[in-house]
């Protein structure tokens, strides 16, 4: 074996919406207790902020020169992973990126260093869209926070529903944000909405705007009238009388059973602990596996097990393994009573596909943070 000892530098990013940097760090604990007792494993943190290039640039000048940490590992957006190629090039040390897939990834812009770990939220979005465009109808509409609007949600919703059938609108309305430390005014979107009428809309709300609209939602009656899609994040507690019916998209690298959806929607529920888990097995079998080669190519031909199938992190080609699942969420505000149907696989798209291509070639402003890293 290669190591004694054995350093992962670990990014951290904050949030308010959800714990998720401590999440991520029991979930690589956990998954780092796969190595002998006979590896001496150093775990060390550094803390991002929102997960900016400069401070993710700064911590991994540190973690390489003063603690020189053999991996480095976190959660940054695939923006911020694509503007520290370079660097990485440079110091030589393997890079596991997590995130849920805010951003589309580039490949092409990453290097042999550099890894991916994701459950691709863009590709689960553009296979909401087709399915709702075939659903529904040719109008969508696209609701949001202002925090949350900066990545490739909208596009790959558009797109989706442009895969199937020509003439596709999708207007969308943000809550404006007077303040930024407090919540955006969400009654202001129904009024979009009730103007627009779509057939459907997705919203990506989380944390106190995703509670505020749901309760909104329902009290005007849309619940009844208009489908709703949204990311997982969206079902926040609320209250109102009634339920509501959200349609959700789960991805695995598997085929998914429906007497295995709830076990596999509880897995899912934190990411951030099921991405630290799996990082943290995918460097435990590379260290075991190592032999005579490179950390880094040892990272490269790993694969592991978990509750969302084969799991690998090469960057070119982990998209391509995913399967997304679509499920009807009926939510009476309280999470532990959300009743959950799986309604069938969905198609998706890789990151070979042509809208991918074309997205990626566009100019257009980006978060650096991850989503829910505000």
């Amino acid at each position: 074996m290669a190591f004694r000892k054995l350093t992962v530098g670990v990014l951290l990013s904050n949030s308010s919406i959800t714990p998720m940097a401590k999440q991520f760090s029991t979930g690589l604990k956990n998954g780092l207790k796969e190595l002998n007792s006979d590896v001496e494993v150093e775990i060390v943190p550094e803390f991002i902020g929102q997960g900016s290039r400069d401070l993710a640039e700064a911590a991994i000048t540190k973690l390489v020169s003063f603690d020189d940490a053999d991996v480095i590992t976190g959660i940054v957006s695939n923006k911020v992973g694509i503007d520290l190629s370079e660097k990485i090039a440079n110091v030589k040390r393997p890079f596991i990126i997590n995130n849920i897939g805010e951003h589309l990834p580039d490949p092409e812009k990453f290097n042999d260093y550099m890894f991916l770990n994701s459950n691709h939220t863009w590709q689960q979005l553009w296979s909401m869209g087709s399915w709702g465009g075939k659903t529904f109808g040719k109008k969508g509409m696209y609701v949001s926070g202002l925090y949350d609007c900066g990545y490739s949600f909208q596009s790959m919703l558009s797109a989706g529903m442009e895969s199937v059938s020509s003439g596709v609108t999708m207007p969308f309305a943000l809550a404006p944000t007077p303040n930024p430390k407090e919540a955006g005014d969400i009654s202001a979107v129904f009024e979009h909405i009730h103007h627009y009428k779509p057939d459907f809309i997705l919203a990506t709300f989380c944390g106190k705007e995703a509670e505020m609209f749901l309760t909104q939602y329902v009290e005007q009656g849309l619940h009844k009238t208009i489908p709703l899609l949204g990311l997982p994040f969206l079902l926040e507690p609320f209250t109102t009388a009634e339920p509501v019916e959200v349609y959700t998209t789960l991805s695995i690298n598997r085929e998914l059973k429906p007497e295995q959806l709830e076990e596999v929607s509880h897995a899912m529920a934190n990411p951030f602990t099921q991405f630290g888990f799996e990082t943290g097995l995918v460097i435990a079998r590379a260290v075991k596996d190592q032999g005579g080669k490179s950390l880094q190519k040892a990272i490269a031909e790993a694969e592991i097990e978990t509750d969302r199938g084969r799991v690998e992190v090469k960057s070119r080609s982990n998209a391509m393994q995913s399967r997304v699942y679509l499920v009807k969420n009926t939510f009476n505000g309280i999470k532990d009573e959300i009743s959950r149907q799986l309604i069938g696989e969905l198609e998706t798209i890789n990151i070979n596909h042509e809208d991918v291509k074309q997205i990626n070639s566009q100019t257009s402003s980006f978060w650096m943070n991850p989503y829910l890293g505000i």
